[in-house]
């Protein structure tokens, strides 16, 4: 019996590492463009950066556990119940209660190890998360500096440079602006300036050429400070460009001794709640095997791909009764205990339930019968159409491309049979085969990669919901409008999945045999699949094009409500800093787009080739005339300069300008997010933002990201194939793991050339289309390369 269990416990535990891989990758792999954003952009070390990856996995892990094992034991067992090895282990008098001990030692393992990581390792995990990535932005600060971009993330001043070069390390045309408590201006200037660090230390040395600093007071006009240099020195303090941590830690981030420490009201539920959820979750992973034993032996049609389909569907159902539970108890409706483990006693109570029935192996439940019933009537219908269809066919009957003469009974046709037809015409009896194949696992796994996904994200929205009292209804919209943003970005992964588990179930059938010996090639045999991930592209660009853009307008706005923060408005009517036409600055107060006045107007002219200040102009007011179609100013002065010093100064009290050629609209700018606009929307932003004087490295990336992530739907599937075929004869389990292998290569890579692209360590249109083209040169590879 130690053999046995150790083939059980083997079977199970190889299936659990591998729903792992795939349920954390779903859940984790696109927070890698932040991740690889942070790598990028604040290089800290290798031991830094695996650490900080470490951390940032470690929560996801401790919610794909116990998934993991459900998986294993779906799986694995259901594996075995296909190939008759549950009924040979009854025929031997073996119990098959006696499966709950190797599966029970599986589930106790990945138990203890939730259970460490919701005690220890994911609290410090938290901690330390936000602990290096403030390390990593405040040492690295200078190096984020973009060029002709206003950067006011350091304490009392503006930071404006011409260009960066020598690696970050030195700067051409820098612009300092500052200001006090007493309303006092400064403004500094230079032609360039070193960057010096000081080791051991959170503050910089800028290191200026030669340039001039313009000191002035509001309260008296008439007085203003030139004061040239021909090298100056500025200590700079690079911690306060990242913001601070302040308040107390969430909740999350507590150590169980502080959760048990808690007493008064709201806190003492919340840690509570949290304290649970710790001691829930490592249980959830054996009650999950207690409920998967019972399911997992039944004789079931679809093999491990439906055992992979019905794995889904019962964790989706699980942490939404989980999740509603959670909800509840940090309302304080019910108890914590009651609230955090209702899903732990339903899902337990209906393992028992069945374990009671364990034994009766051909006789299934009532839901797997209605389950059996429903697609054998399906697929009946399916074939008996394809029949039909192939009967009204005249003299001739098809079976995949091949056309075999009917005879009649009377003797010889005058025709000789059989007859193979050209298998190249299109669509063929098993191109529609394949397609149905396809998209039958394209959108079963796409449901469930979306179910998982947003009950991950409404786990992470629990304790929001209740601290802001969010009614169920905008629960309710909000996933309504994430679930398109949410299939927009897994169908990929789930075209991928989809490629691999047909073909390889068809090659561990040996239909791919059957098919080479009529003359079909394995180019042909992907030909529709290919047609499928065309469709599946052109289906991703069309919603990112027409309803996607709304939607996650919509949701974002939703999620705002829901995290309890204030109405986001797209419009920055008190931006105060701007770059304009013809080597100009502007600094105001408030714009107001309605009245199409600007308050508390400077207007800094500079010259291009010294970098130094030709004239400044400050109003009170500037007021658009749409007569004149020029702007009046009211109530300021100008100051001419020379040589360093002021050579001429005119008070007025209403004045228009030459110069100043911008009209209202030029400060009228929205502000969205690349996923809220269409590919047109975006790039007519990125030339306004462009010309204003604004970096657009990220936004030009994500422009050409509009055509390049869409398209990979298509790559996917022709660079599955080849693989599908290699690992055919080991089933579908074996083309998942390669489907994960290859959409973590992709989306690391994909994150990666992102964050250098915004980073400016790569050109835009190289970063944006990089991974694209080396997967494009991988199918193509691979492709040429797979036995015909």
């Amino acid at each position: 019996m130690r053999l046995l269990d150790k083939y059980i416990g083997r079977e199970v535990a190889t299936h659990s590492l591998l729903g792992l891989a795939v349920f954390t990758s779903v859940l984790y792999v696109p927070q890698l463009v932040n991740l690889m954003d942070v790598i990028v952009r604040h290089s800290g070390g290798v031991l830094m950066i695996c650490l900080l990856v470490l951390c940032s996995l470690a929560p996801v892990c401790v919610f794909t556990l116990p998934m993991s094992v459900l998986v294993g034991v779906l799986i694995g067992l259901g594996r075995m119940s296909a190939d008759s090895e549950i009924v040979a282990l009854h025929a031997c008098g073996v119990s098959l209660r006696r499966l709950l001990r190797p599966v029970g030692l599986v589930a106790l393992i990945a138990a203890a190890i939730t259970s460490l990581m919701t005690f220890w390792l994911t609290p410090a995990a938290y901690r330390e998360i936000d602990r290096l990535q403030a390390r990593l932005l405040a040492s690295q600060a200078p190096y984020a500096i973009q060029p002709r971009v206003f950067d006011e993330r350091f304490p009392h001043f503006v930071l404006y440079v011409q260009d960066v070069i020598s690696g970050a390390a030195r700067w051409d045309g820098v612009f300092l602006a500052g200001s006090n408590s007493s309303g006092s201006s400064s403004i500094t200037l230079a032609q360039d300036a070193q960057i010096i660090e000081e080791p051991g230390s959170d503050r910089i040395q800028l290191h200026l050429g030669p340039g001039s600093a313009h000191d002035y007071d509001p309260r008296h006009t008439e007085t203003y400070l030139v004061t040239t240099f021909s090298a100056s020195d500025i200590s700079v303090d690079v911690t306060s460009a990242v913001a601070a941590h302040t308040g107390a830690p969430p909740v999350r981030e507590e150590s169980t001794p502080t959760l048990l420490r808690a007493t008064n009201g709201a806190d003492w539920i919340a840690a509570r709640v949290e304290f649970q959820r710790r001691i829930a979750f490592p249980f959830a992973a054996i009650v999950f095997a207690l409920l998967g034993v019972p399911i997992g032996v039944r004789p079931r049609r679809g093999g491990r791909a439906a055992g992979l389909i019905l794995t889904i569907a019962l964790i989706g159902c699980y942490y939404l009764l989980y999740v509603y539970g959670d909800h509840m108890a940090l309302q304080g409706k019910i108890s914590p205990f009651i609230g955090v483990w209702g899903a732990n006693i339903a899902t337990g109570a209906f393992g028992l339930v069945f374990l009671r029935r364990i034994e009766s192996v051909r006789k299934a439940s009532w839901i797997s019968e209605w389950l059996d019933t429903l697609w054998f009537r399906l697929v009946r219908r399916r074939s008996t159409i394809a029949r039909s269809k192939v009967a009204g066919r005249e003299n001739g009957t098809t079976r995949g491309g091949a056309t075999l003469s009917v005879v009649p009974a009377g003797g010889y046709s005058g025709r000789r049979t059989p007859r193979i037809s050209n298998a190249i015409g299109f669509p063929l009896l098993v191109d529609t085969y394949l397609l149905q194949r396809f998209f039958y696992y394209f959108l079963s796994l796409l449901a469930g990669f979306v179910l998982i996904s947003d009950a991950f994200t409404l786990f992470d929205l629990l304790a929001d919901i209740s601290k802001n009292r969010i009614s169920a209804f905008v629960v309710v919209d909000y996933f309504r409008y994430l679930v398109p943003y949410m299939v927009y970005e897994l169908a990929p992964l789930a075209a991928l999945v989809a490629t691999l588990i047909t073909l390889a179930i068809l090659a561990k059938n040996n239909e791919v045999v059957a098919f080479k010996a009529s003359g079909i090639s394995l180019y042909r045999l992907i030909l529709p699949l290919a047609l499928a991930g065309c469709l599946v592209s052109a289906g991703m660009f069309v919603l990112s094009e027409t309803y996607l853009p709304s939607a996650n307008t919509r949701q974002n706005a939703l999620r705002n409500e829901i995290k309890g923060r204030p109405p986001q408005t797209y419009r920055q009517p008190t931006r105060q800093w701007i770059f304009g036409e013809n080597s100009k600055i502007y600094n105001y107060g408030v714009f107001d787009p309605g009245l199409r006045m600007l308050g508390d107007l400077t207007i800094l002219e500079l010259d291009p080739s010294t970098f130094s200040l030709k004239r400044r102009v400050y109003a009170d007011r500037a007021t658009w005339d749409p007569v004149q179609n020029t702007w009046v100013l009211t109530g300021g002065w100008v100051r001419d300069f020379e040589d360093g010093s002021v050579k001429d100064y005119t008070p007025f009290r209403a004045t228009s300008l030459a110069e100043m050629t911008e009209p209202p609209t030029y400060f009228q700018r929205d502000v969205h997010p690349a996923d809220q606009m269409n590919w047109r929307q975006l790039d007519d932003y990125i030339a306004s933002l462009r010309k204003a004087g604004f970096d657009t490295s990220r936004l030009t990336v994500q422009w050409y990201e509009k055509f390049s992530w869409p398209l990979i739907a298509t790559i996917v599937v022709l660079l599955g194939a080849p693989f599908a075929f290699l690992v055919g004869t080991r089933g579908a389990i074996s083309g998942l793991a390669v489907a994960v292998g290859i959409s973590i290569v992709y989306w690391a890579a994909s994150a990666l050339l992102e964050s250098m692209g915004t980073a400016g360590l790569l050109p835009a249109v190289l970063a944006g289309w990089a991974a694209d083209t080396i997967f494009v040169f991988l199918a193509v590879y691979f492709f040429l390369r797979m036995p015909t």
